[in-house]
């Protein structure tokens, strides 16, 4: 995408052209005194009008782009030296603009009744460009309060997603405690199952030697060890 500053720039350059060529002519014309060359002069004086008017109005829009580019300068890949060039092309235009407006008052190309049209065309193009820099200071000052309260905002997303962060790492370390602690329970689990039966082997090995009222007292003794057993390793 072309850049909007360079195409403004090429309709501000054709505007100041084509005023320039109309002053030379309107200036060729003022010796003039016959009927025809007054209307051609009125003629051209109007195109000189139309095109200082377009050219105040490239003007603002140029210095519009520049201010936005100076607000978010990582946002625009502009160098400092092309800013530079960019602030001259505009003053340079409007010293052009100024040009045009001397010449077009100037006693040695117009009359009085000229010249006081010329003032009024002035000052009102004056206080419309006061209007215009009102509201794109405005503009600037809006736009800065909502890049301000845009900060704002994702510093405090930042900080919610930190606080997110440690919870999770906690909650993932405690899992791990907690698997930790499971893994260990299950591996005294097995170590007493595999006591349990070779308790009880034995026992079928015993039980098989006596006779039925030796084996019941046996049974009994061993019932109370084994209940013993199972409170001191739950109790521990």
């Amino acid at each position: 995408m072309e850049d909007p500053f360079l195409i403004v720039k090429r309709d501000a350059e054709l505007s100041i052209s084509e005023m320039n060529r109309n002053l030379e002519r309107w200036k060729k014309l003022a010796s003039g005194t016959s009927s025809v060359a007054k209307q051609e002069r009125t003629a051209v004086k109007g195109k000189i009008m139309n095109a200082l008017e377009s050219t105040q109005g490239d003007i603002l829009d140029l210095e519009e782009a520049v201010s936005s580019i100076e607000l978010d300068r990582h946002r625009f890949n502009i160098t400092e030296d092309e800013l530079r060039n960019r602030k001259s092309f505009i003053q340079m235009s409007k010293d052009q603009c100024e040009a045009v407006r001397a010449s077009l008052n100037n006693p040695q190309y117009s009359s009085a009744s000229t010249s006081i049209s010329i003032d009024r065309y002035t000052a009102a193009q004056q206080a419309n460009n006061r209007s215009n820099e009102v509201f794109i200071e405005k503009s600037m000052s809006q736009q800065q309060q909502i890049m301000r309260e845009q900060d704002e905002q994702l510093n405090i997303v930042g900080q919610s997603i930190g606080r997110l962060k440690q919870i999770g790492t906690a909650i993932g370390d405690e899992v791990e405690d907690q698997n930790q602690l499971l893994d260990d329970f299950y591996s005294d689990m097995g170590q007493t199952e595999k006591r349990m039966q070779s308790v009880q082997k034995k026992v079928d090995k015993i039980l098989e030697k006596v006779d039925g009222k030796k084996q019941n007292l046996i049974i009994g003794i061993l019932l109370v060890i084994m209940i013993i057993v199972v409170i001191l390793f739950f109790s521990t």
